[in-house]
């Protein structure tokens, strides 16, 4: 069972109930239907437990999970700064006297 789906799952059909009863439109049917489709999805489908790992040569972004070139300061989707280019090589490094 996958609880996030069914937890989200409720609170979107409740929603749906709320808004239905609330407004009185047909519309609203339609945000419940998702809601409950949602929530039986919940559970039939099973948990993943397979660690997703990044391509040889990538790294996944900190910031936004998108795969960044190695060696790439900042990621061209968030342009968040990368890991590798905050921490000093050991070569560039200066001692500390």
């Amino acid at each position: 069972m996958r609880s996030s789906l069914v937890v989200s799952g409720g609170i979107i059909t409740m929603t749906g109930v709320g808004l239905f009863v609330a407004l009185a439109g047909d519309a609203w049917l339609a945000l419940i239907a998702g809601g409950f489709v949602v929530l039986v999805s919940g559970f039939l489908l099973d948990e993943v437990n397979e660690r997703v790992e990044a391509p040889l040569g990538y790294h996944f972004c900190l910031f936004c999970s998108t795969e960044v070139m190695d060696g790439v300061q900042r990621c061209g989707h968030c342009n968040g700064l990368q890991e590798t280019a905050t921490q000093p090589r050991a070569a560039e490094a200066r001692p500390n006297n």
